[in-house]
């Protein structure tokens, strides 16, 4: 620190040195105002010990230079001449250091060296008996004719500044009055600016007019202390600078706190360094002389004021344009008269007497201006605040009005379940008219739950992952009744407690029907017996739990006389039949084993058993209830026979396909065997080999599924009586078998369809080629039509129906570009699904055709009900059509119905030149078969390029 304020006195003295002139000469007492003596006085540092003779004998004099160092033990000698050639007397005042120097000691010598006046001042007393002691003064006369020479010793601590002028003396008491005037009333508009804010922060705590009353007073105390007044007032002349450190200190202080409060987002750590630099001049306090201290002081608050300003500059955007304008302006203000004042003491050496009133002026502008850019600011803090507790009022309104009227039943509780407050549609939902009544009669979600075990573990999931999604439970209404209602509650803090957020609606609607759905998945919707797959999935369970100790079979038991009721009573004396039939069965196992209807003629049991001779035992009552029925239909009358086949699980029956294929075969072998109408499955019997067919080709599929051995072949397809300017294709599925050998659908489809997996063939085929469609899109544009084939699983299955959604806009596919064909057998079977289906899907474009029909039903009354857009005619019907009248008759039989309900004509299996000639003048409209194209791979796909019929 002292090398670095070394150099500084060593820049400062050089400057002071270019614009001094060195030479030595008298001054005449006739001065008009003042006079600086830097030109006439000369200087010379001696031991502190020497006195006035020793001094007036040494010949090294110096020029005279405002600031010294003066070592210890030393003291500074000044002495210039004044020459007063005038015939009149003149009263005049010298001038010399400053407010902070210590001692110091004036005499005046005539020519003959004699002492005619002396004065001083020093830490302990002020000679001239003045308030304010900022520096040297000593009022002499110099009488008219006469010259003498002045000798002014200073003691002072290390540098000094050291002014020294000469006034005339009723100049120098003007220009003090003047300033002393100029003071007092800045001192006074401080003090009325800081008793102003005092007051106004104890009513508002605005803390920015605490700091700003603080920094005026400081501001005003600082100003006092340099200039000697406060010193002097409390006899401290000796702590001037300390006094005078220590309030600019505060200033800087407060100042920086006022900043902070208008500039918020300015980082902490900036200010925290700014705060940790004012500690640098109270250290120097009691380690520098006063003119170092001065020095470090200057120097900070010149750092702060270039900060205040950058800082203004940088963050006004955080601030609103006219306080950091206002702000700006006062400290730009302040810069100016300190920038003034320096400068005018560098060139004039009169900064401490300079009266002027454009300073004050400006000083008291800039504080004014700091003042009220405060004020401005917190203005604009409150209209910003205000209008934030407007926008909150307004979302507040908005939200009640959104709690009051949304349609969900919402709430607010407690962490323990305490309803708090409740929207009317809650109120509603549980059958109260008001939401203060609910409230009231209801105060914790246990009042409002039908089983009290729901709430402990909604509040348990809420406790540990905070939020609860779609919780079904079941709830109770005003009138006792119970519902199901869905909740979602969200745990939040809300003023340092728990709250849950949350909303509730009625799904019971929803709940029963999908208690229906859950019941039309597991039973027959004929008998409302469990189904095959249901029973299935029950004997698989059955199979994973078993263990040694409980040992089980199934029955499987097959009536004689269905079919025949169906083909001579009709369909539905078949339906009473055998819903006549299952309560029969039901009498003999009621609810102690599960029962299934297998298939149309065909019903199944589970049975625990100890042997099987209570197997056989249970299927011989069975036997000879059904044998005892008699079956009634328009005057007529069915007695029934059944068989039973019998399987009993061990551990040589893994899978339930394998046990319920050993109970198939013991019911055929019962059917064989004219004896006896039960047979139970042993392994001498061996197993047919149906069902290794079935079960090889349901391995096929399963593994052709998971490792994508499915292959996609195309075949073309024309118009008979339209320009052929697009492609038609159908597509076929192959499959691969581990062989790599390529088998067609009708050695696999019929086992998947068995097993219900057909649809996941179907998946396979659309997404297939949906995709290889997306990455065609100049093949895309060409295509007219692509027929897909859909199995009845794909129709009964709702799942299917998403994929297919999502696979349409997944691969940004055209409706119109797609039609499915459904097997006819299928649509009659799945009536109502195929409907639906069919409904469903034409309403985007998608085009539906029957395959191949007329090979399964005489009838055509079904078409009514089915809204397809071809029909696609059985090949078994044009393959023959030139040689069997039949045929043609059925045919042309086909092509009337189709024209008159709108539905165009598809013929299969068109494979000569007489034929396409023939269905051609039968009105066909599209013709398929190897006689048109050949199916080839997809990935090989080419435009048809035969020439049009």
């Amino acid at each position: 620190m002292r090398l670095v304020l070394k150099l500084l006195y060593s820049v400062l003295l050089l400057f002071f040195s270019l614009v001094t002139d060195a030479q030595l000469a008298s001054i005449n007492a006739d001065i008009e105002n003042v006079k600086s003596l830097t030109t006439e006085a000369q200087v010379l540092i001696t031991s502190e010990s020497n006195l006035l003779s020793d001094v007036m004998q040494i010949t090294e004099w110096e020029d005279y230079r405002a600031i010294v160092d003066i070592p210890d033990d030393n003291a500074l000698w000044v002495k210039f001449r004044v020459d007063n050639g005038s015939s009149g007397n003149r009263q005049l005042t010298l001038i010399a250091g400053n407010t902070f120097i210590d001692q110091a000691e004036a005499y005046i010598l005539d020519e003959q060296g004699r002492i005619v006046q002396s004065s001083r001042i020093n830490d302990e007393a002020n000679d001239t008996g003045q308030l304010i002691r900022s520096g040297f003064e000593m009022a002499f006369i110099s009488q008219a004719q006469s010259s003498f020479t002045i000798y002014l010793i200073i003691r002072d601590d290390g540098i000094s500044l050291l002014p020294l002028e000469l006034w005339q003396s009723d100049a120098h008491k003007e220009q003090r009055v003047k300033r002393l005037v100029l003071i007092g009333a800045l001192c006074g508009g401080l003090s009325l600016l800081s008793i102003h804010f005092l007051l106004s922060y104890i009513l508002k705590s605005l803390p920015a007019r605490f700091w700003f009353c603080i920094f005026s007073i400081a501001a005003m105390t600082t100003m006092l202390s340099a200039e000697g007044i406060l010193p002097m007032l409390f006899n401290l002349p000796s702590y001037a600078a300390e006094l005078t450190a220590v309030s600019l200190l505060v200033t800087l202080f407060s100042a920086l706190k006022i900043t902070r409060v208008i500039f918020v987002p300015v980082a902490n750590v900036w200010w925290w360094i700014l705060y940790l630099s004012l500690l640098i001049p109270v250290v120097n306090i009691f380690w520098l002389n006063d003119f170092y201290q001065i020095m470090v002081l200057l120097a900070l608050a010149g750092i702060f004021i270039v900060n205040k300003l950058v800082a203004t500059v940088v963050y006004w955007k955080t601030v609103d344009l006219r306080s950091a304008a206002l702000y700006f302006c006062g400290w730009a203000a302040l810069t100016l008269v300190a920038v003034f004042e320096f400068t005018s003491f560098v060139y004039t050496q009169e900064h401490l007497f300079f009266s002027t009133p454009q300073p004050f002026i400006v000083s008291s502008i800039g504080v004014m201006l700091v003042g009220v850019a405060i004020i401005s600011r917190e203005q604009s803090l409150i209209t910003q605040r205000n209008q934030g507790q407007t926008d909150q009022l307004e979302q507040i309104r908005q939200y009640k009005e959104l709690f009051d009227n949304s349609f969900e039943g919402l709430f607010v509780a407690t962490s323990h379940g305490e309803i708090v407050t409740v929207n009317p549609a809650f109120c509603a939902l549980f059958g109260y008219d008001k939401d203060h009544d609910c409230v009231k009669n209801k105060i914790r979600f246990s009042d409002f739950f039908a089983n009290e075990r729901d709430v402990e573990l909604m509040l348990g999931e809420l406790n540990i992952q905070q939020l609860v999604l779609g919780k079904e439970v079941r709830a109770i209404r005003a009138d006792g009744s119970e519902f199901w209602l869905s909740i979602t509650s969200q745990l939040k803090k809300a003023n340092d407690e728990s709250l849950q957020y949350g909303s509730l609606f009625d799904i019971t609607e929803r709940r029963i029907h999908h208690i229906n759905l859950q019941y039309l998945n597991t039973h027959d919707q004929l008998t409302g017996l469990f189904n095959r797959r249901y029973f299935l999935e029950l004997l698989n369970h059955k199979i994973a739990d078993n263990d040694a100790v409980q040992r089980f079979g199934i029955l499987v038991v097959d009536v004689d006389q269905f079919n025949s009721i169906n083909k001579s009573c009709g369909h539905n004396a078949g339906d009473i039949f055998i819903k006549e039939i299952a309560l029969e069965l039901y009498d003999v196992i009621s609810d102690k084993y599960p029962l299934a209807r297998l298939n149309a003629d065909q019903f199944g049991v589970i049975v625990d058993v100890e042997n099987t001779e209570s197997l056989v035992a249970l299927a011989n009552a069975i036997v000879d209830k059904i044998e005892k029925y008699e079956f009634k239909w328009d005057k007529r009358s069915f007695y029934q026979t059944v068989c039973v086949g019998v399987a009993v699980y061990d551990d040589l029956s893994p899978t339930s396909d394998e046990l319920m294929s050993f109970a198939d075969t013991a019911c055929q072998l019962a059917k064989a065997d004219k004896e006896s109408c039960v047979h139970v499955f042993s392994r001498e019997i061996g197993i047919s080999d149906t069902y290794e067919q079935e079960l090889f080709w349901a391995n096929e599929v399963d593994s052709a599924l998971r490792n994508n051995r499915f292959e996609i072949l195309f075949q073309h397809y024309r118009p008979l009586n339209a320009s052929m300017d697009e492609d038609y294709i159908e597509l076929f599925v192959r499959l691969r078998t581990k062989d790599d050998e390529v088998v067609s659908p009708e050695f696999f489809l019929s086992n998947a369809e068995k097993n219900y997996v057909s649809h996941k063939i179907d998946r396979w085929v659309i997404e297939t080629c949906f995709k290889w469609l997306k990455d065609n899109p100049q093949k895309l544009t060409k295509l007219g039509r692509i027929n897909i084939n859909l199995s009845s699983c794909a129709i009964v299955d709702d799942d299917f129906r998403f994929f297919l959604f999502n696979a349409f806009k997944k691969f940004d596919i055209p409706f119109n570009k797609i039609c499915f064909e459904i097997m006819e057998t299928t649509a009659i079977i799945k009536m109502r699904e195929s409907q639906e289906f069919i409904h469903e899907f034409q309403k985007y474009g998608c085009l539906f055709a029957i395959d191949d029909f007329g090979c399964g039903f005489s009838s055509y009354t079904y078409l009514k009900s089915l809204p397809v857009d071809f029909l696609k005619i059985d090949g078994n019907f044009i393959r023959e059509i030139l040689q069997d009248r039949i045929d043609m008759a059925m045919v042309n039989s086909i092509c009337d119905v189709a024209k008159s309900m709108n539905i165009q004509t598809i013929a299969e299996s068109v494979e000569s030149q007489e034929i396409l000639v023939q269905v051609g003048k039968l009105g066909i409209d599209y013709v398929q078969g190897f006689f048109i194209a050949r199916p080839e791979p997809l990935q090989n796909f080419s435009h048809f390029n035969k020439q049009p019929l």
